[in-house]
Formats: structure tokens, sequence, C-alpha cells
């Protein structure tokens, strides 16, 4: 049983014979792409045996290999004979329907995210930073969907008055201009503020204004954005309609009537 994580016990002859997927071949995960450009340089491998059977890869642990070699003793005591090829290893844990059962209610004690459980109870895995690297693109893909789908099923609608804050700057990195919008009702023209300094999203006195703003028009949630939308001269005011700004040129061609030419 040593070698790898979900290898099937073997024989006694332990013939297994298996190569490594071909790297220009579809991945094995359904993903679409070709494996060098999908799964290839993970932390596991996909292998092929002779019937052409894919198998995942996984390299093991010392920890992992001695937990392999205790479940082999407990079925051999259980069984009287060695585990076969269509053996499972963990032979003694729950059903997998009372394991999940488990899972959840332990999930939803301990407070973890609801879209994260129904991620798990939808596609059986649970997806953590530790083990991405362990996972295919597919299943990776199929996870980020039932958070998404989650969400969206549980998304609240948007309570008016709304608060906008769009931030502006020189490059991607600087912010100078602040411009804070109020939507009172669906349909309605935003009502602007602008603020602009060096320091204009630290500055005291912004955040105090920028605070009453929106208190002014009893403004009960509010949407930001993420990083710098554009520079933060505006177009037909500080320079021409239809053209890039002079003064900023790490936007150009990327912000305005502009951006829909590249």
């Amino acid at each position: 049983m040593a070698g790898t994580i979900g290898q099937k016990f073997t024989d006694e002859d332990g013939a297994m014979s298996r190569k490594k997927i071909s790297r220009n071949a579809p991945c094995p995960c359904g993903s679409g792409k070709k494996y060098k450009k999908c799964c290839y340089g993970k932390d596991f491998d996909f292998e092929e045996d002779d019937q052409g059977n894919v198998f995942k890869s996984i390299p093991m642990s010392d920890e992992m290999s001695d937990l392999l070699q205790e479940q082999r003793r407990k079925f051999i005591e259980k069984h009287g004979r060695e585990p076969g090829p269509d053996d499972q290893i963990f032979f003694d844990m729950p059903h997998p329907e009372h394991f999940e059962h488990m899972m959840v209610e332990d999930m939803k004690a301990a407070g973890i995210d609801p879209a994260i459980i129904y991620a798990y109870e939808k596609t059986g895995r649970l997806v953590t930073e530790e083990n991405q690297k362990l996972l295919s693109d597919a299943d990776l893909d199929e996870w980020q969907e039932a958070i998404e789908e989650y969400e969206a099923k549980h998304r609240k609608p948007p309570e008016y008055p709304i608060g906008t804050v769009a931030l502006y700057g020189p490059d991607d990195k600087t912010t100078t201009k602040i411009a804070a919008g109020v939507i009172l009702h669906d349909g309605a023209e935003a009502i602007i503020e602008r603020w602009v300094a060096t320091d204009v999203t630290t500055n005291p006195k912004v955040q105090k204004e920028m605070q009453a703003f929106f208190k002014k028009h009893g403004v009960k949630s509010v949407a930001m954005s993420d990083g710098n939308m554009g520079c933060p001269h505006e177009e037909g005011q500080d320079f021409p309609h239809g053209e890039d700004c002079p003064f900023c040129p790490f936007w150009k061609g990327k912000q305005g009537s502009r951006a829909d030419l590249f």
C-alpha cells in the first residue's frame, strides 16, 4: 500500500502497471484543456493503467502511510484475509451519507459560512487554501460555481437609499480623488460629491464629510469600487470627449469612451 493516496489495494502479485498521462493529452479532469495547460504541475499526477483506467496519484506522507498500514491490519483482523483491489481502505468509516450529515452539522455548529456548507453538500468536497493544489481545475470550478449559486439565491435586494464610493488616481496604485454618490430610489439620478487630495483615502476631514453626506441622505448600504476606476480628470471637462487624458498616461485606452476602442 505504500506509494500514493487513493491507490487501490493490489492483489498478491502487486501487478498494477501505470504510466503518467502525456502532457499533450486532454486533461482527465474534464476541463477540455490539454493536461499541460490545466492540472499538470499541481501536487498530484494523473496516471493510466494498461486497461486505460485513469487514476489520480497523490504523494503520500509518512503519517498517511502509517494510517493505511493500520487500516490493512484492521481489515485482516476482521476478514481473515488481505484486502483486495475492490475493497474500501477505510472500511470501518460511517456510511458516506451519514458521514456527510455529521460533517454538515459540525460545520453549522462551528458557524461556517453557509455558502461553504452548501458547496460541500453539492460537490462532496471541501476546498481550502491548503488543499487547492490537490484538486483539478474542473473540481475547483465546480466548487466556485456552487459558492456563487448559493450567493445568488440568497443575495438580498439593495436597500435604498444606496451609497456608492468610486476611487480615482493617476495610476492603479495612487488614489487622489473620491467620488461618493447617493441613489435615493430605483431609477433615480445619483447625487454626487467629490473630494481631491494627495491623502484622500486617509484624510480625516474627507472621511468626516463623506459620512455626513451619507447620513444626510439616510443611506442604508454602501458599495465601493475595488481599486481605482480611472484617472481623477473628467472626460469632456478636463480633456476633450473621446480622447485620452493627457495628464495620466497610465490610463491610455483603459477608461471612458476610449476604452471601447481597445
